[in-house]
């Protein structure tokens, strides 16, 4: 009998502290990968203050990074999706024609309002299957954000940085992006 109330009582010590310590890992920031420069292939962001993770994907996989030299220009491009049930959620970091480097800020400040025409900018993607609605936010010259490269590693193919931004969509609503960080293997 001894011996079975003891049992109990470790059962409840050991739960009530798993407990504790799941909720101390609920604050949204703590979720977040750590700001790293490895190549660990971890990104995050907060989206509207909740923590935004890669999870699901299927064959497409549920994050992608480039940084190509094509057509006399560069391009930089991270996307990182969310699936869950009928939900699909992205987060897009893009540049156009333009070089990056390590240790620069870059403005997020371009949409594709009205000509379809990508510059620095940021994306976030809201789709639904059923039934199927999408939803785009994109940064504009007046919504926008920042995008900072910690580094820059050609040899390695590594590229890691932080990201803020805001997106809009039609309709005028705002979401925001926060604390964006990412520490990716890029192709060429």
């Amino acid at each position: 009998m001894k011996k079975l109330v003891y049992f109990l009582l470790c059962i409840f010590f050991f739960t009530a502290c798993d407990k504790d310590d799941d909720q101390g890992s609920q604050d949204p920031i703590e979720q977040l990968p750590k700001a790293t420069q490895t190549g660990s292939n971890t990104v995050g962001c907060l989206v509207n203050g909740e923590a935004f993770l890669p999870k699901g994907g299927g064959l497409a996989g549920n994050k992608n990074c480039f940084y190509q030299y094509v057509d006399g220009g560069y391009y930089f491009g991270l996307k990182f999706t969310n699936s869950n049930g009928n939900i699909l959620r992205a987060v897009n970091l893009f540049t156009k024609n333009s070089q990056i480097a390590e240790n620069q800020t870059y403005l997020l400040d371009t949409s594709r309002f009205p000509d379809d025409d990508l510059g620095k900018g940021g994306g976030y993607n809201y789709y639904t299957s059923e039934p199927y609605t999408e939803t785009q936010y994109l940064t504009t010259p007046e919504v926008t954000g920042e995008m900072t490269i910690t580094k820059l590693d050609f040899e390695n193919h590594i590229v890691s940085g932080t990201f803020w931004f805001d997106a809009v969509n039609e309709d005028g609503e705002v979401v925001e992006i926060r604390e964006g960080r990412f520490d990716m293997n890029f192709t060429e």
